[in-house]
């Protein structure tokens, strides 16, 4: 087996798919490894094989491994992220996420050489030729897939599908449109990018599951959703606003009306002004009892103040 042997295989599911839909699975246009035996190489074939499952032909395998004879729920090589990740970048080894990433990368080595961390061209060989043939077998098991679109029954139905994932396919920033709109709409001076950032994948699966005269509707929902949640204990009012009505000058006084006004739930969201001078009125309403009375009943324990 060589890089050579995956080119052909990667091309030739480009081939079989171009019949059915459009556009076709792109060229991968990085540079390819040149040897089999160097990290350099090596290197290159994880780039390579990572382009391959998350960007060019992300969704058709996404599509085709639900079909026979593939049949597979399961992430595609999950381990080709964590071994791009923990060459190429800088992680902190306090930062728990990037420590699973490092697990992940020397457990693969391990299990691919010998060697949690290779060194030797051996090594490297090894783990050159181990990818190599998993990422064959993608391939492979993707294009005995691709017979099922030409089939009698089915093939019509499932060519329709596999258009509608590729046609929803949106960029990232096609979704910053709905996410301007939703945190203008509430109030909330965000970023729209940070918060498309780590919800894309999610608005990409209800988007591919929308009915196609309901796409607007159902997307605003849950991107409104979204940015509620981000904002879940925020209040209607800043602060210093609940403190102007209610005329608090005592911050303990101030923080438990807070504490209140969370506690009221969206139900007095929209008239949250009123909300407070009504909880101002029972204040005031309640007679205030002297402090010497007020000492004196606790010493006691004759009441409740």
């Amino acid at each position: 087996m060589t890089f050579g042997t995956l080119l052909s295989e990667f091309n030739s599911l480009r081939r079989r798919l171009v019949i059915f839909v459009k556009p076709g699975v792109e060229e991968i246009t990085i540079e390819p490894p040149k040897g089999d035996s160097d990290e350099l190489s090596f290197m290159r074939l994880v780039a390579w094989g990572y382009v391959m499952l998350h960007e060019n032909a992300r969704i058709p395998l996404g599509f085709l491994k639900s079909l026979p004879p593939w049949n597979s729920p399961n992430a595609l090589l999950p381990h080709v992220g964590a071994l791009r990740t923990s060459l190429g970048h800088n992680l902190a080894f306090d930062n728990s996420r990037d420590v699973k990433t490092v697990r992940v990368a020397a457990e693969w080595f391990q299990a691919a050489c010998g060697a949690s961390r290779p060194l030797s061209v051996s090594q490297w060989k090894s783990c050159f030729d181990t990818l190599l043939a998993e990422l064959l077998h993608v391939l492979g098991l993707a294009i005995q897939a691709t017979e099922n679109l030409s089939n009698q029954i089915d093939g019509a139905r499932l060519v329709h599908e596999l258009q509608m994932r590729i046609d929803r396919d949106w960029p990232a920033h096609r979704f910053d449109t709905y996410v301007d709109a939703a945190v203008k709409k509430f109030g909330y001076g965000l970023d729209p990018t940070q918060i498309r950032g780590v919800n894309v994948t999610t608005w990409r699966k209800v988007l591919v599951a929308a009915h196609e005269d309901e796409i607007e509707q159902v997307l605003t929902q849950r991107i409104e959703a979204d940015v509620l949640d981000l904002m879940a204990h925020a209040l209607p009012l800043q602060a210093d606003e609940v403190a102007k009505v209610l005329n608090y000058p005592n911050k303990a006084a101030l923080a438990a009306a807070l504490l209140v006004l969370r506690a009221a739930g969206p139900a007095n969201a929209l008239d949250v002004v009123g909300y407070l001078r009504n909880m101002v009125m029972s204040v005031v309403s309640q007679p205030i009892l002297p402090e010497d009375v007020v000492v004196r009943d606790s010493m006691s324990n004759e009441g409740n103040v």
